[in-house]
């Protein structure tokens, strides 16, 4: 993973678990019956769990990693979600283990020469690989233009690895046998306060906050305030995912009655 990854994800990491939105039921819906089990899944960077959670749902196990111990100590627990410590390139996990691995807005941030070996040791044969991520929402055209204004300020802390996922992780390189996937959108209903706590924890907006001092997006978010009028009103949050599915090839050999 990339240096200084571990420390940028660490910053505000209740606020993160607070904040971050979950992904819609459409995604799950349409990705997990492409998965030949349901017996185990490892959600890879989970964060503060959201994804995990989730497929805790419909599988029997979940493995749930990432390398910042502060993450995961502010995860949502679940009885068959199973939280460890431990980088995307290297794992403990045994070959051919997983019906499912999926990674949720971190995908940019790996050392993908190390990553796609260990992503093709431990998926099972036919098993599912998937990476989503978001960038910019939209919510009406007032917000969105004072929210423009927030986005120029940060503009140069996002790191060049976000390039990644806003160019639909064309340039990945995954070794894998890419499927073709429907578009998915994020829907949230927020109050004002959940929207710039949302905004004041993406990567660019706590690394600018370091650079800058805390104060710096301020006059930005009281924009965004008066766009949004009464604090307590909801509005619905968008935000459009990218997203890359791929399948492991099963040996010519394989049968799946052993």
């Amino acid at each position: 993973m990339a240096p200084g990854s571990v420390a940028t994800f660490s910053l505000y990491a209740d606020l993160y678990a607070r904040y971050r939105p979950s992904y819609p039921e459409e995604l799950y819906g349409w990705l997990l019956p492409l998965c030949p089990g349901y017996q185990r899944a490892w959600d890879c960077a989970t964060g503060s769990g959201q994804t995990a959670v989730r497929l805790g749902e419909s599988f029997a196990r979940v493995d749930a990693t990432d390398i910042s111990s502060t993450q995961l100590s502010v995860a949502e627990p679940h009885t068959q979600v199973y939280y460890r410590e431990c980088p995307a390139e290297v794992t403990p996990f045994d070959d051919d283990c997983f019906d499912l691995v999926c990674v949720s807005q971190a995908l940019h941030w790996f050392h993908h020469p190390s990553f796609w070996p260990e992503v093709q040791r431990v998926l099972k044969p036919g098993g599912i690989f998937a990476a989503w991520g978001y960038h910019h929402c939209v919510v009406t055209p007032e917000i969105d233009r004072a929210c423009s204004v927030l986005w120029s300020i940060i503009e140069p802390f996002w790191s060049s690895r976000c390039q990644l996922l806003w160019d639909d992780f064309r340039s990945s390189g995954c070794p894998l046998p890419l499927l073709k996937a429907p578009c998915f959108t994020i829907s949230n209903d927020w109050t004002l306060e959940h929207f710039l706590g949302f905004l004041n924890t993406t990567s660019a907006s706590k690394l600018c906050k370091q650079a800058l001092g805390e104060n710096i997006l301020d006059d930005a978010c009281l924009r965004i305030a008066r766009a949004w009028g009464l604090p307590s009103q909801t509005r619905r949050v968008e935000l459009p995912l990218h997203l890359m599915v791929a399948r492991k090839d099963m040996p010519r050999d394989f049968s799946v009655y052993g």
